[in-house]
């Protein structure tokens, strides 16, 4: 039974439980302490309580250093206003261990930064959060964190998260291709929404790990459950994919990687600068993966395993966030 008491201004929690180490926090409200003994004796008795003695050297400014390189060892470039958010967040933890982060205190930041910032900023700010927090695989301060995000969607000061149904509108792609012409940027299109393959993954293919006999294609893709973040996948090689690429190995010649784009980040600014030139509103790189699973559904009539083991999604929940068919396309 926890043990719930008011000392020189702060409530103070005690768990003492047989078989169990002893647990104290402090909180600024009677209402924290009891929600987190709670959690505490909930994880206790069902046996899903984790020490967390470990993790109290583990500093939250570490935890977004850690965001920051998973970001980049997957080609997404961390700079401009992500960097900033990511760092604002450093600065105002500098120095805090995860394990006594409280849900007030994550509360405290998202008013802080409501102070200077839309909440549409705060909303990405607390994403990001949350994505270090579980990258730290510590699971009390995911609660924490998922808690504090909770009260502040209930509160209206961020929103839930939506899903995406941005497609390719008759003509956007024609036109879209037209600009690129012989860019490079236009065969990495063109792979996109043959295959469904993201940014990064297609920026990183490697001749070596394609199979033009088998018609197959290996890549590397972020799986936060797996050694180093990342799980080999092997995808097939259809015949508008195996086009582009016999097409591109043909005018280069290069025996490395596929494309030679220094950077992920610069297909994304490509991109952007010419829908904007067209005039084509709120369409993004990644869209085209949207495009892609949702043809692989309308076009190729696939079942929903085939389709998750060629994009790679964990859950039929993920996979359901990038499929937004369209019923004319279904009529037989």
């Amino acid at each position: 039974m926890a043990t719930i008491r008011k000392r020189n201004g702060v409530w103070h929690a005690q768990i003492r439980k047989k078989h169990f180490p002893h647990q104290t926090k402090t909180f600024k409200t009677q209402a924290a302490a009891l929600a987190w003994s709670r959690r505490i004796e909930s994880s206790m008795d069902q046996g899903s309580w984790v020490d967390t003695r470990e993790t109290q050297s583990v500093l939250i400014d570490h935890i977004m250093d850690d965001l920051v390189y998973s970001f980049e060892r997957f080609g997404l470039e961390v700079a401009g206003p992500k960097l900033g958010q990511l760092n604002q967040i450093k600065e105002y933890f500098q120095g805090v261990s995860i394990h006594d982060l409280t849900f007030d205190e994550v509360l405290d930041f998202a008013a802080y930064r409501l102070q200077t910032v839309a909440a549409s900023t705060l909303q990405t700010q607390m994403y990001y959060f949350k994505q270090a927090v579980t990258n730290s695989r510590i699971k009390t301060e995911q609660l924490v964190v998922d808690m504090a995000i909770e009260e502040l969607k209930l509160k209206k000061l961020i929103k839930g998260s939506t899903k995406r149904d941005r497609r390719l509108e008759p003509g956007e792609w024609e036109r879209l291709l037209d600009e690129a012409g012989t860019h490079w940027i236009r065969p990495i299109m063109e792979i996109a929404v043959e295959s469904g393959m993201r940014q990064g993954e297609i920026h990183s293919l490697e001749w070596q790990h394609i199979d033009v006999d088998k018609n197959l294609i290996g890549i590397w893709r972020k799986n936060k459950n797996e050694a180093g973040g990342k799980k080999w996948h092997v995808i097939p090689m259809w015949r508008g994919v195996r086009e582009v690429l016999l097409r591109e190995h043909n005018r280069t010649g290069s025996t490395d990687t596929v494309f030679g784009v220094k950077r992920a980040a610069s297909i994304s600014d490509k991109f952007a600068k010419m829908k904007k030139k067209l005039g084509i509103v709120d369409l993004r790189f990644h869209d085209l993966r949207h495009e892609a699973i949702s043809r692989m559904f309308e076009v190729r009539k696939m079942r929903v395993e085939a389709v998750r083991l060629v994009s790679g999604h964990s859950s039929l929940e993920q996979l359901s966030r990038y499929v937004n068919l369209r019923p004319e396309n279904l009529v037989d």
